[in-house]
């Protein structure tokens, strides 16, 4: 499905994540932006993976809607605004652009993609309501072991708690509490797979005065125990 030139001069720009998809949204091709910047595998262990299994449930939703709206419109989407992970487990703002593709034979057999940074000095400027919430899904990185309130939220920002739920329901598809709490089950998969921290060192790290809570809300989230994520996930 890819030819040659394109993902050649894809690789070539190294603040540019460029993905090719199949009709069922696997990935067939990414650069190498994609693979250190984002997903944080090597290009095989990503190739034949969907966005659900790379990326938090919401914001994988996000992107799976994009690629079928593209695909059954058969028309482009450009310079689309939204949030993707980083590597360092954050997330940053960043101009989408999606295109249908159609194979020789006029089937159409899935989408291409672009994503570049978003930011004041870089990029497409970012709106200022987009701006906000960047602040706040900083704060909430930045504050995760030590709580996050969604009052505290809404009063960095200067908006009511309403505005702020809004806002995560018009660019994130979710609510700040099921984000957080989203956020806080990515950090429990991190540190389960690549530290030596038991459950309930995690669980009181994450602010869970209960280990019995953290397991019941890990295990709703993630379809599984922490302990038998660690047991399937973690190398050796």
């Amino acid at each position: 499905m890819p030819g040659q030139i394109a993902p050649a001069l894809f690789q070539a720009l190294p603040d540019v994540i460029f993905w090719i998809k199949d009709a069922d949204g696997r990935f067939v091709y990414v650069n190498k932006v994609f693979c250190h910047d984002v997903a944080a595998m090597r290009e095989d262990q990503v190739l034949g993976l969907k966005d659900e299994d790379i990326f938090p449930p919401a914001l994988a939703e996000v992107f799976q809607r994009g690629d079928e709206q593209v695909l059954a419109s058969r028309t482009p989407k450009l310079n689309k605004s939204e949030l993707v992970p980083n590597r360092m487990g954050g997330v940053e703002w960043r101009a989408t652009s999606k295109i249908p593709l159609q194979d020789i034979d006029g089937h159409w057999v899935g989408t291409a993609g672009i994503s570049r940074k978003m930011g004041y000095n870089e990029g497409l400027p970012m709106p200022g309501g987009q701006r906000k919430l960047a602040v706040i899904v900083a704060a909430i990185h930045e504050n995760l072991e030590k709580g996050v309130r969604i009052s505290d939220l809404a009063q960095a920002v200067s908006m009511s708690i309403s505005t702020l739920e809004r806002l995560f329901r018009e660019h994130m598809n979710t609510t700040p509490r099921q984000f957080i709490l989203q956020v806080k089950m990515t950090a429990a998969c991190d540190w389960l797979i690549n530290t030596e921290m038991q459950v309930n060192e995690i669980a009181t790290s994450l602010g869970y005065e209960e280990h019995a809570n953290f397991t019941r809300a890990f295990t709703k989230l993630m379809g599984m125990s922490p302990k038998s994520y660690q047991k399937f996930y973690k190398p050796g």
